[in-house]
């Protein structure tokens, strides 16, 4: 059986960007996050919360600006269904997606 110590404070990783205001406001921590999100409806389709813009889109390959790095779908007939300040929309046939840092 493994045993687990437990990491000094000054060697305990920081905490996720939001957390401590989730913790505050009594709300799961994904819900206050600065980082971008993304909820996938199968293969078909991609929606993105908190993207920064388009760098490079085609039928075959749509590359977004995520912060700190950029995410690469790559597929056929893929388009932009939706673009606004909030979120990002890719639909098409999604075969592969590929981070970037």
């Amino acid at each position: 059986m493994r045993k687990f110590r437990r990491l000094p404070e000054d060697e305990r990783p920081a905490p996720a960007k939001g957390s401590k205001l989730a913790e505050a406001l009594q709300v799961p921590a994904g819900a206050v996050s600065v980082l971008p999100r993304m909820e996938f409806c199968g293969n078909r389709e991609v929606t993105i919360d908190g993207s920064k813009g388009v760098l490079e889109y085609d039928e075959n390959l749509i590359r977004i600006n995520m912060g700190k790095m950029v995410a690469c779908f790559f597929g056929r007939n893929l388009n932009i269904k939706c673009f606004n300040l909030e979120s990002l929309v890719i639909e098409g046939y999604i075969t592969s997606i590929e981070f970037l840092a």
